[in-house]
């Protein structure tokens, strides 16, 4: 087996393993401490492991499968508050998905700017993922929240000024 197929399965296990104890606690607590707050953990763990569509079908499941819960509880709310409820928590668990996916989508383009970026020897151009080449300061301005000013160091001031830059210093 590859090893990322490894890892997915493992990962799958540890979101189920989770989401079928926080069943299992909610189930033996009863209805009088409501858990299902706790399905977060779960519907974020499936999001980050196996992306949107996993975190959304979860959370989806998750507040229905709760219901049978209650039969076993004998609780005095009327199964339409019950099922009221199962709608609200769905509701509730996909944006977790939704603000989830957003953060992940974000630490990609972060990462993007901490890995390798093409850059041309010669103007310092870097070439984008359209296969553009664009001003280095553009490039990093575009992905994150610096700016930039232009100045020059003290060698390239000597080369480029010569005398005039080493009367600056003093």
């Amino acid at each position: 087996m590859p090893p990322r197929e490894l890892i997915a399965r493992t990962r799958a296990a540890h979101w189920i393993g989770v989401t079928l104890a926080i069943l299992a606690v909610d189930y033996v607590t009863g209805p009088f401490i409501p858990l299902s707050i706790l399905y977060v953990v779960p519907v974020v763990l499936a999001t980050v492991s196996h992306g949107p569509a996993a975190g959304v079908s979860l959370a989806a499941l998750l507040p229905f499968v709760r219901l049978p819960l209650f039969l076993g509880w004998e609780a005095p709310p009327t199964w339409t508050m019950r099922l009221i409820d199962a709608v609200v928590d769905t509701a509730i668990l996909i944006g977790f998905v939704l603000l989830v996916t957003r953060i992940v989508r974000q630490q990609r383009q972060i990462r993007l700017l901490e890995g390798m970026l093409p850059i041309c020897g010669f103007c310092k151009r870097v070439r984008d993922e359209a296969g553009e080449w664009r001003k280095l300061e553009a490039y990093i301005a575009e992905r994150s929240e610096a700016r930039f000013t232009h100045t020059f160091c003290e060698e390239c001031g000597r080369r480029h000024y010569g005398e005039l830059a080493d009367q600056d210093a003093t």
